[in-house]
């Protein structure tokens, strides 16, 4: 019996000693902070990051996230599906009254009415796991980037529990809300589809909102799927033109060979800007149509970086094999750069050192129908996963994509693209 305590007692230790968080890492902030009838109130809750020892890990390992809870007047908020407990609350800085978004996988409005009334007002986000917001009006009057709500680390509760940056505020992808009047707009981002009709339209290819019109009526989405109204069915992209008060959208084809992108992520707002323009209807509506003349912007390099910031590669899209011999003249013709020998390598792939660092090229699709499959990608064979390629490396990329951007605008090699 004393050695089945005793034993317990280890195990109870070695739990605690496992789970104790690490010294010197940050910890959830705690405490109020008050906002007009409001107080947001943060506290900590712990979740298990443990995996089997014989992974190298540490099966009792936890982390702790912040929690929120909201009292108005000293009471408790539950929403109407009598949530208490939220992954964020987040103050609305530029609103006309006291009022916050309480978060969990979407979005409730809390505010005070003229009457000194409490209003709960669900807004429909339809987020398929996580929250996510958008400024539509953050950067010169378009879009800035889209943020991601979940359970996190929160270590200024000031900061933390404050959202600002524009007017035009994106919920997920059915909502957008006029924080300086606090009215929702709620969003269909499809085309309509009339009763007896085939569906031919493309659907919209993510929430991210690529452009804002000059006059804050329409907002842009990027769109790609398959072409049932063409006869093999192929490969289509667009824009989906998104009528705020109306809450639909219009669709926009664009053709790739005249407009020049390799994906949906090419199409931002500068882009939009330098390809299409938007004009007023007869009834006064705006509408977003292609320029009559403009001179389509040169194909570019992509840079293939990670999570954390690091160019681990580059890769020049929809671009023919043929291109291969071009990007050894360019790398050669550097100060130092010398191929390397590599019997394992059939040509037109080759390996070159670069300074300090040895990068190998290599084509991509030859033989296959698809445009996509064609691509141009050159990468440092030794780096290790999980592990960081070294500086040179990183320098000797981006220096490679230089001179490829260079020799590329120089319209030489279009005839090499795949732009079906």
């Amino acid at each position: 019996m004393n050695v089945a305590i005793r034993l317990a007692g280890t195990l109870l230790a070695l739990a605690a000693a496992f789970t104790a968080p690490a010294a010197g890492g940050a910890e959830p902030a705690r405490g109020v902070v008050r906002h007009g009838p409001f107080e947001i109130e943060a506290g900590v809750r712990t979740v298990p990051t443990g995996t089997f020892p014989n992974q190298g890990g540490n099966p009792f390992a936890t982390k702790p996230l912040s929690e929120f809870q909201l009292r108005w007047r000293g009471q408790p908020v539950v929403t109407e599906g009598g949530q208490r407990g939220f992954w964020h609350v987040l103050r609305l800085s530029g609103a006309p009254r006291p009022a916050l978004l309480l978060v969990t996988q979407g979005f409730v409005l809390a505010s005070e009415d003229a009457s000194g009334r409490l209003q709960l007002q669900t807004l429909r986000s339809e987020s398929a796991s996580l929250a996510e917001t958008q400024w539509l009006d953050a950067r010169g009057g378009q879009p800035g980037p889209s943020e991601i709500y979940g359970f996190e680390l929160v270590t200024d509760l000031q900061a933390g529990t404050r959202l600002e940056g524009g007017r035009w505020l994106r919920l997920g992808s059915r909502t957008v809300l006029d924080v300086d009047t606090l009215k929702a707009y709620p969003i269909e981002p499809w085309v309509p589809t009339p009763p007896g009709k085939p569906d031919t339209s493309l659907p919209r290819a993510g929430d991210h909102v690529r452009a804002f019109s000059p006059g804050r009526s329409q907002f842009v989405l990027a769109a790609a799927g398959v072409d049932y109204s063409s006869p093999d069915q192929r490969d289509a992209h667009g824009l989906l033109v998104v009528d705020m008060a109306r809450g639909t959208a219009v669709e926009l084809r664009l053709d790739r060979r005249r407009f020049r992108f390799a994906e949906s992520d090419d199409i931002d707002a500068a882009w939009i800007d330098h390809h299409l323009s938007w004009q007023r209807a007869a009834d006064g509506r705006e509408r977003l149509v292609p320029r009559e003349r403009f001179t389509p912007w040169p194909w570019r390099v992509r840079l293939i970086v990670e999570r954390d910031g690091e160019v681990t590669g580059l890769r020049v899209p929809r671009m023919d094999g043929r291109f291969l011999p071009v990007l050894r003249r360019l790398a050669t013709a550097e100060s130092g750069v010398r191929l390397v020998a590599d019997k394992d390598l059939r040509a037109p792939a080759f390996k070159m050192q670069f300074g300090a660092c040895v990068l190998e090229a290599g084509a991509y699709g030859d033989g296959s129908p698809f445009a996509d499959d064609y691509f141009i990608n050159v990468w440092a064979p030794e780096r290790k996963a999980a592990t960081r390629i070294s500086g040179g490396c990183e320098s000797a990329l981006r220096r490679l994509a230089t001179l490829i951007d260079v020799e590329l605008a120089t319209g030489a090699h279009d005839a090499l693209l795949k732009l079906d």
